[in-house]
């Protein structure tokens, strides 16, 4: 039998396996669409169709207008991109003004499928030179709020190519979706900045803030939620660096409180965040910390001086933060400034010109000259002026003076303030003080101290200080009342004289103006008066010069060290001009001597030239007394440097005076002998006359 023909067998393989060929047809059949895509894309990219798009969904879900001034692009590799250049987005239409953020290029990397469709899906998003203006109008109007489309349309610069007609309000009065809800739909993504600028701007205060070089990385997750920062800014010639997070975008962007951790470091200071922010006013309720090295740098960072441009040592915070832009508590607050603590509460709210600080505070230590005063400078080619010492510089190898340091007034423009102070101690010089309460008010950069109580030298007292830093030239008031105080302490460290001993009542009403210590001491003007109890004059003793007189004891009119004029009470009362303290009133009363004075304090040369009065209220009952003093005035003069003063007879006028006085009590024939004695008169000697004696006597040491 003839056998049957065979089957080909490309047939077979065909029918077998059909869906190779298929997927072949497949495959070639996406090659080809890709390739027609490329090609579209490449050839004929519907970059201005993207463009106008990207507008269109900005001006609907923010109300602004996105204005392109130069030319858009789009890249394919590594990952499809489109740039557009010279970008601007306008502030909200009822405020007007720079737009709000600027940028000379704007990258935006997208999936390449969503090209086809119109509304790119951005993953990563990159800012060249944006410049970002966060501005507050005098309504209190801010230009990052967001809102629905009512906008016109900005004007284009020259050259813009218009956004699109579709960027237009929406129609029908139908209401924009919200900026939260386009954001609700974003894939992750990621937004690089590249030197970057955001502008600070409140017409309310004047303020008007740059700060520049900003880097920076986010990361955003999907539908607005987490969002992770890193970077850096510029600020007053520093680098400062921050990390963070925010706990959702999204929650945030609906005025609603999200969490956040920041930090923020650099070579000034270290400073950091946990907590809340956010709230239909932008709030914070969290922790904040920090630390400064340098409390001289942290100044110059936030460009105010804090501590008059000398350094008053490493700084650090710690408080509880609640509040708004408007107002900021700090609860718990403990902070440390150079070796000075504090603690308490404060409140921090707006002002129009500068913040005003109100609440109470506890301080260990109130070092007022650390806080005001800066070495002045050398004159050229001068020597090194000294040591620093608590905010004055201390001269090597010469005695007490006047600081000529800068007293710098400019920390009274930080804030205004009223503030109720408890200190263990204030320090001013060489000044020291024990507890003490008070009041601080500062206003227009003038401060009142009002002291309620101050405990000082053994003693207590109130009063008040003001420093009027807002003129050209600084002055500084005093009207203090002390009581109980130990006058010889006090006086050293105040005045740099210790000859004045006792517990002493002191009224001091004095007004100075000047940049320096020495200055306000010479245009010193007002009224002091001193009472002081049971003390001593030290360097000289007026009972044992007068006791010395009746007795012939010539050598007992010098004065000698230990010498003290002991007292039941002092009294006096100084008119100061231009720096010159005048008395006439000097009453002083002891058992057995009186003396009334007279002169003047030159306080700016720090000498003085004064008369002292002093008379014998009794008989003197020595058994060695030649001459009868009993009320009898002896005139002593006090002079030259009030450290070291010398003392000493008036001269030759009063004198007379006096030889006039003594020759009435002259008991003769015991004073002859007394001479003779004293100075070798007698049988076969040379006459003395008793006139040329006294003379003698009374000549200056």
């Amino acid at each position: 039998m003839p056998r049957p023909p065979r089957r080909a067998a490309p047939a077979r393989s065909r029918q077998g396996k059909p869906w190779l060929a298929w997927a072949g047809y497949g495959g070639l059949a996406l090659i080809c669409v890709v390739l027609v895509v490329a090609t579209f894309l490449v050839v004929v990219a519907p970059v201005d169709l993207i463009r106008d798009r990207i507008a269109y969904e900005v001006k609907l879900h923010t109300g602004r207008d996105l204005v392109v001034s130069g030319p858009t692009s789009l890249r394919l590799l590594p990952r499809p991109a489109i740039t557009l250049t010279d970008v601007a987005l306008s502030a909200p239409d009822d405020m007007g003004g720079d737009p709000t953020l600027t940028t000379r290029t704007l990258q935006a990397e997208v999936q390449l499928m969503s090209l086809l469709t119109g509304r790119p899906d951005v993953r990563r998003l990159v800012l060249t030179q944006p410049v970002i203006v966060l501005a507050v109008d005098a309504e209190g109007r801010r230009s990052w709020d967001v809102g629905s489309g009512r906008r016109r349309g900005a004007a284009a610069a020259p050259g813009a190519v218009p956004a699109t007609s579709a960027a237009e309000p929406l129609q029908g009065g139908r209401r924009a979706p919200t900026v939260v809800a386009a954001l609700g739909s974003l894939s992750a993504a990621t937004v690089h900045v590249v030197g970057g600028t955001i502008r600070y701007v409140d017409e309310r205060s004047g303020t008007r803030r740059d700060i520049g070089g900003l880097a920076a990385d986010l990361a955003l997750a999907e539908g607005a939620g987490p969002v992770d920062f890193r970077g850096s800014v510029e600020w007053q010639g520093e680098r400062l660096a921050f990390t963070g997070t925010l706990s959702e975008l999204r929650t945030f962007l609906e005025e609603r409180s999200a969490q956040l951790s920041l930090r923020l470091t650099g070579q000034p200071l270290v400073m950091s965040y946990e907590g809340t922010v956010g709230g239909d006013r932008p709030a914070l309720d969290g922790n904040l910390r920090l630390e400064a090295p340098s409390v001289d740098g942290l100044g110059t960072l936030i460009g105010q001086p804090i501590a008059a441009g000398r350094d008053a040592g490493p700084f650090s915070l710690s408080s509880a933060v609640s509040g708004d832009g408007d107002r900021l508590s700090l609860s718990d607050l403990r902070a440390s400034l150079g070796g000075t603590s504090l603690s308490g509460a404060l409140a921090v709210e707006r002002g129009s010109a500068r913040p005003h600080v109100s609440g109470s505070l506890r301080v260990s230590q109130l070092d007022l000259g650390g806080m005001l005063v800066r070495s002045a400078a050398p004159a050229e080619g001068s020597p090194a002026k000294g040591t620093q010492v608590r905010g004055f510089t201390r001269r090597a190898g010469a005695g007490a003076d006047w600081s000529d340091d800068i007293i710098d007034l400019a920390p009274l423009g930080l804030v205004d303030a009223d503030v109720n102070l408890a200190a263990d101690g204030l320090v001013y010089k060489d000044i020291k003080t024990g507890p003490t309460r008070l009041v601080l008010q500062l206003k227009d950069r003038v401060a009142r101290l009002t002291l309620e109580d101050i405990a000082l030298y053994g003693g207590r007292g109130h009063g008040l200080l003001a420093l009027d830093g807002s003129a050209q030239v600084p002055a500084a008031t005093a009207n203090l009342e002390l009581a109980g105080v130990a006058a010889q302490p006090l006086l050293k460290d105040a005045l740099g004289f210790d000859w004045l001993e006792g517990h002493a009542t002191i009224s001091l009403a004095l007004a100075g103006q000047g940049v320096s210590e020495r200055r306000i001491v010479e245009t010193l003007h007002g009224r002091a008066s001193l009472t002081t109890a049971n003390g001593a004059i030290d360097a000289v003793d007026v009972d044992k010069l007068v006791r010395s007189l009746a007795e012939g004891s010539f050598n007992g009119l010098k004065a000698a060290a230990g010498d003290k004029t002991a007292f039941k009470e002092l009294a006096a009362t100084f008119t100061i001009t231009d720096g010159i303290a005048r008395n006439d009133d000097l009453r002083l009363a002891s058992s057995n001597l009186r003396v009334t004075g007279s002169g003047s304090f030159n306080l700016a040369a720090r000498t003085l030239d004064y008369t002292v009065r002093p008379k014998l209220a009794v008989s003197s009952t020595s058994e060695r007394a030649v001459i009868n003093v009993a009320n009898l005035e002896v005139p002593v003069r006090i002079e030259g440097p009030w450290d070291k003063p010398s003392v000493g007879l008036v001269g030759q006028e009063q004198i007379g005076e006096a030889v006039k006085e003594i020759g009435k009590a002259l008991k003769s024939q015991d004073v002859q002998d007394a001479i003779k004695g004293l100075l070798g008169g007698g049988d076969g000697q040379q006459k003395v006359k008793p006139r040329d004696i006294l003379e003698k006597l009374f000549k200056k040491p």
